[in-house]
């Protein structure tokens, strides 16, 4: 049963939705299960009354997270098998072109390719579909009352369930092939983990809250990630550019995080000027963008 966006939010408000009825709505970003929409009714219902409590907050977040999760997959006949066939696909085709066609000198360089697409499509997706979030739940915004940061947080921990899962299906992998495993390296991929999160979550609120203001943002993230996907060392090792482009790499901070997770898996070099650089600019792009998000979020209803 299909009805409209505007239905849907003042059935929310009134809180009379038919138990026995599930209700899909089809706009962009706007898909609900009647699950979702009654633990957003009760829990937006007493949030704002009491102030925003932590176990609310992070109900709120479960919720959409959980709704995320139903919808996305939900007419696909693989379901959750489509989180580690797009990588291998991309391997596949990306290690035949920059194997055979334009030779790099790596040795396994399937192996060597995978961990790096993996952050890659994480880092990508989620910054690609945050920036516009905030324009594109307009009709969310504007109906409901509920902290603005749950949307951009929503798709980071959905595509940070599909990285952790992928990666973990690859740790497996080399664990089989690999006889000279150093499991305190490996130790080290929860942390490696965050530091990736917080680099693309830092990016998502400082894109998202820009582009309410200043469409145009949207548009300039979309050119500039082909670009950054070149200038990170994915397909290609930092041993192989000239001296005088590795320092230019190195202040890219995906550079680091591609090339940390690698020597943690695999054993691969690693520069330790790359990873302190990339931290330190990790932290001040979360700080920076989680300031400016706070600072604009009051307008957004204004500039929608």
């Amino acid at each position: 049963m299909r009805r409209s966006t505007a239905f849907l939010m003042e059935t929310m408000a009134r809180g009379n939705i038919n138990n026995s009825k599930t209700v899909f709505i089809k706009d962009p970003l706007l898909l609900f299960t009647i699950e979702s929409i009654q633990k957003l009714n009760s829990i937006m219902g007493n949030m704002f009354d009491k102030g925003m409590l932590k176990r609310e907050w992070w109900d709120l977040l479960y919720a959409m997270v959980e709704r995320e999760m139903r919808t996305r997959y939900k007419m696909a006949a693989l379901g959750f098998a489509w989180i580690f066939i797009n990588p291998i696909l991309q391997m596949l085709v990306m290690g035949f072109i920059f194997q055979f066609f334009v030779p790099v000198k790596t040795t396994n360089y399937f192996e060597f390719l995978f961990p790096g697409l993996l952050v890659w499509n994480f880092f990508s997706y989620t910054v690609l579909k945050n920036t516009p979030i905030f324009i594109n739940e307009r009709a969310l915004l504007k109906k409901a009352k509920f902290p603005k940061e749950i949307l951009v947080l929503t798709v980071v921990v959905v595509n940070l369930i599909h990285f952790l899962l992928a990666l973990v299906v690859f740790v497996a992998f080399e664990w089989l092939i690999n006889s000279k495993i150093h499991w305190w390296r490996w130790c080290l991929l929860p942390a490696i983990s965050l530091w990736l999160t917080l680099l693309t979550t830092g990016l998502s609120f400082t894109f998202s809250s820009l582009n309410v203001r200043w469409r145009d943002t949207n548009y300039g993230v979309q050119a500039v990630m082909p670009l950054w996907f070149y200038a990170t060392p994915i397909v290609y090792s930092v041993d192989l550019l000239p001296t005088w482009l590795v320092n230019y790499v190195h202040i890219n901070p995906m550079a680091a995080i591609v090339e940390i997770l690698r020597w943690a898996i695999m054993g691969t070099p690693v520069s330790l000027l790359s990873v302190g650089l990339s931290i330190i600019s990790t932290l001040v792009i979360f700080v920076v963008g989680f300031v400016i998000f706070k600072n604009n979020s009051s307008n957004f209803d204004d500039w929608l």
